[in-house]
């Protein structure tokens, strides 16, 4: 079973599969993102640090950079006000 989630604007998906767990970032500059952890906890910390890392290039078009940047600031006004 697939769980899809969204991290900064940017959604991904994680699924297990013989006792690993596999995670995908939605990218439309490119073909997207895949990778494998050992648990679930670790896929997404994965899945989150590749959109991290996707936000924070410089090769992304500037409203796409924007966005990234005006997500990465509502989560952390939002993460303070809980």
């Amino acid at each position: 079973m697939r769980i899809s989630k969204n991290h900064l604007g940017i959604g991904f998906e994680v699924w297990n599969s013989q006792s690993s767990w596999f995670w995908l970032v939605d990218n439309t500059n490119r073909n997207g993102t895949i990778g494998a952890a050992a648990t679930e906890s670790d896929a997404i910390a994965e899945a989150r640090s590749s959109i991290e890392e996707i936000s924070n290039s410089a090769t992304r078009p500037g409203w796409e950079c924007s966005l990234g940047k005006l997500a990465r600031y509502l989560a952390s006004v939002c993460n303070a006000a809980a």
